[in-house]
């Protein structure tokens, strides 16, 4: 399969990027590894015929979806005589034609673009709106809040892959937080996420987390996250998840807390249907955060499959984010990277062992 772009252009279709896909364009942001959006005139028919795979988008605020390369590609269909619905705010009717090399906006919304605040448009259902903004928000420098959306009554219970979706156009952004804070301040945490909304019943602590409660200080570990990556992202946000069921004891506050929220974290996972392998890759990520800090102190044998992992390094990342968010200073992360690059050049060395040492020569008298 060809790009669903370039396929509908050599059927001499009009193809336009829109939404995120336009704004993204508009503000010099690299594209998002999420899904694209794009309007064209090639109906649903057309699309159905063109595409194998098509799939219909269901609660989504488009007409059908096709996958390439690992990437959703979603369409808005329209003709002169049916233009599509208003999406839920005035920016995301930015166009860019990609076959120009240019931005179209049909529908006056340029003053738009640099406000600090999202303009309504349309009638939007408020879950709808709610979702569009989160990610909004989460992306660029606009703000909202739950207060302004005009949300009425409880929500709707959306699809778990309306749910998947959401998240993970959320954590794409380049301030997630401020999107989760949105979702949170609605009611949508609570009502459909709990595992995260009970993390701010974990309260902050003078000598570890002085930043906040847990969910505060899981937000803030995004400000200290260097690129959108799905696995990491996904791991700073349920790291601390098991602290609410974790007991106490005179040593620890949250005892066990890193391996019970590997397991409250596939539960979620898989309650949104994602993939196996992802789920395998964070809950590895969540099982053994803790491990960097105490990795100078660890003998090898209770480290060494740990940092032989492909994961490894972004188990390192995970720390670094928590260890910023707790305001402690890098000085552990420092000390784990340095372990780590020590270990790695040891096991390259062929007359080392992996713990340094040299092995001994067998006498062969």
């Amino acid at each position: 399969m060809r790009d669903p772009v370039a396929v509908l252009q050599d059927g001499g279709h009009r193809v336009y990027y829109a939404s995120s896909s336009a704004l993204d364009r508009f503000f010099r942001l690299p594209p998002s590894p999420g899904t694209r959006y794009l309007l064209t005139d090639c109906s649903l028919i057309c699309l159905a015929r063109t595409f194998d795979q098509l799939e219909y988008a269901g609660e989504r605020h488009e007409d059908a979806i096709v996958s390439y390369e690992g990437r959703p590609y979603a369409f808005r269909c329209y003709d002169e005589d049916d233009p599509p619905s208003p999406r839920p705010f005035s920016v995301q009717e930015l166009l860019y034609d990609p076959q120009r090399d240019v931005f179209l906006d049909p529908e006056g919304v340029y003053p738009d673009l640099r406000l600090a605040s999202l303009v309504p448009r349309g009638g939007a259902q408020p879950l709808t709106r709610l979702a569009e903004a989160a990610k909004l928000v989460g992306r660029y420098h606009y703000r909202a809040s739950a207060g302004e959306l005009d949300l009425e009554g409880p929500f709707t219970r959306p699809s778990e892959a309306y749910q998947r979706d959401l998240l993970l156009g959320v954590l794409d952004g380049r301030q997630p937080r401020k999107g989760l804070g949105l979702l949170y301040e609605s009611g949508f945490v609570e009502s459909f996420w709990p595992e995260l909304a009970r993390m701010s019943v974990i309260p902050p602590v003078k000598d570890f987390h002085p930043e906040g409660d847990g969910w505060e200080h899981t937000l803030e570990t995004f400000k200290h996250r260097k690129q959108a990556d799905a696995v990491l992202s996904l791991a700073l946000l349920l790291h601390d998840v098991g602290k609410p069921d974790a007991p106490a004891t005179q040593e620890r506050p949250y005892e066990r807390h890193a391996e019970l929220g590997a397991d409250i974290a596939a539960s979620f996972l898989r309650r949104l249907g994602f993939s196996q392998s992802l789920i395998q890759e964070v809950t590895f990520l969540i099982r053994y955060h803790m491990m960097p800090a105490a990795l100078k102190k660890l003998p090898l044998f209770r480290c060494e499959k740990i940092m032989d992992s492909p994961l490894f390094p972004q188990l390192l990342e995970l720390y670094r984010a928590d260890l910023s968010a707790s305001y402690t200073g890098p000085e552990g992360y420092y000390e784990a990277c340095q372990v780590y690059r020590t270990y790695l050049k040891n096991k390259a060395n062929p007359y080392r062992r992996s713990d340094g040492s040299k092995p001994r020569r067998q006498n062969r008298g």
